[in-house]
């Protein structure tokens, strides 16, 4: 029997994928509003690391997106024990590739506070969350494997038990962060509290996963991650590079424009989350189609995806208003900081917008596994915005200028994205 698509069917895969996402990125707001509370100095240090963390969860991230995919395609082949076995081998590569990470990074930390411009402790900071990188990179693997495989379960029960569990992981991180900080200990106790989640975490899946991943080495399955993993990585690399000098350029403007800036990249990284996990839920249809090799149900999924992302990118920018407003109160108390906030948040919803309106393209593209696209899309893109946001930046324009950099981005992603759509559209008819 022909499983129904309509859009109360891909919302079940869609929106519990990205209210998990959007709980997950939480988990790292919640720790800039604590510390946004004890200093710019401390909320400048964590802003900076993060961006550090980001970039090493890059070929992590990389894994799962090669992963999910991988699996969504072994869903609509109906191989099971292929399924199992893919996420095993993307298991065995995460370990490989985190081991490297953390060892490059310890050895090259100490540069990090002159070139962001910020204070010493964040190397303090950043040797703590060391230890609970391995903990965090097998969450990344194993949550979007049940992500995943839990569209296609009865009732939804994987997909709803780690929505909880993250739901119950950003409550106790709250809980803790606010606790350390009230004793004293800072943006080091906020550290300790994050490594300590993601190791329960870590804990929980693993055994939680353990009937449906299979960890043994699979040559063929292991060809299969690595061959999506290159592309996939070149996409992201480009990305995290951007965002890098993206975050120099205006580290180096001084710690009100680069503490506003902290700001609002988590915002970014809460939208964004957001719409990542609301496209993923579409990709896991596209590859779960791909892998039934059915036209017919292809465009009936892509008919549906359409119109929600339509209806999304309509509402989701004035939901993201209403939080940035919140936080703007919480986290930037001083009018100067407030003032330099406001100036920047129209050039940001519009930001917004363009992400959600062109996910679309992105997650059929990636559900197509059409990563190759995407890559070189990102360095285009990349290049453009980094050449724009650095020339602006010395006109006085300044952070608006670096921003104006952000907004181009997006409509090169989505520009270059929907001609690629429309030309594999045109040459699968």
């Amino acid at each position: 029997m022909e499983e129904i698509v309509n859009v109360k069917s891909q919302l079940k895969i869609s929106l519990p994928i990205a209210f998990e996402s959007l709980i997950n990125i939480l988990m790292t707001l919640v720790d800039t509003l604590v510390i946004s509370i004890v200093g710019t100095k401390e909320l400048a240090a964590l802003g900076a690391m993060a961006v550090i963390l980001n970039i090493m969860q890059m070929s992590i991230q990389t894994i799962n997106v090669s992963n999910n995919t991988l699996v969504a395609k072994s869903l609509g082949e109906k191989n099971l024990d292929k399924l199992k076995l893919v996420t095993g081998n993307s298991l065995i590569l995460t370990l490989v590739i985190s081991i490297f990470t953390l060892i490059l990074i310890f050895l090259i930390q100490p540069i990090f506070p002159p070139l962001f411009n910020v204070d010493t402790i964040s190397t303090t900071y950043l040797t703590i969350r060391l230890f609970g990188f391995i903990q965090s990179s097998i969450v990344t693997v194993l949550s979007g494997h049940q992500r995943t495989i839990g569209n296609r379960e009865a009732s939804l029960f994987y997909q709803k038990n780690i929505l909880y569990l993250r739901i119950f992981a950003v409550i106790l991180n709250l809980i803790l962060d606010i606790i350390t900080v009230h004793y004293g200990y800072g943006i080091i106790g906020v550290g300790m509290v994050t490594v300590f989640i993601d190791t329960i975490l870590a804990i929980y899946l693993c055994i939680y996963s353990r009937k449906n991943v299979k960890i043994r080495f699979v040559n063929e399955y292991f060809k299969d991650i690595l061959k999506l993993f290159k592309w996939n990585f070149v996409e992201r690399i480009a990305s995290r590079v951007d965002n890098f000098i993206f975050n120099l350029i205006v580290a180096r403007m001084g710690n009100l424009e680069y503490s506003v800036h902290v700001i609002l990249l988590q915002i970014t990284n809460v939208y964004e989350s957001f719409i990542q996990g609301y496209g993923d839920g579409i990709t896991i249809s596209i590859g779960i189609a791909s892998g039934k090799n059915d036209k017919n149900y292809m465009s009936k999924v892509k008919t549906v995806a359409k119109k929600l992302i339509n209806y999304s990118s309509i509402i989701l920018p004035f939901v993201i208003l209403g939080i940035s407003i919140v936080i703007m109160n919480i986290s930037l108390k001083e009018p100067e900081l407030q003032k330099i906030f406001l100036t920047v948040l129209p050039l940001f919803l519009i930001g917004c917008y363009i992400t959600m309106s062109a996910t679309y393209y992105f997650a059929i593209l990636r559900g197509l596994r059409d990563f190759k696209f995407l890559a070189k899309r990102n360095i285009i893109s990349s290049i453009i915005k980094i050449v724009v946001a650095t020339i602006l930046s010395f006109t006085p324009l300044g952070i608006v200028g670096v921003w104006i950099g952000y907004l181009v981005y997006g409509i090169m992603q989505k520009v270059l994205s929907k001609r690629r759509y429309e030309n594999i559209s045109i040459e699968s008819e």
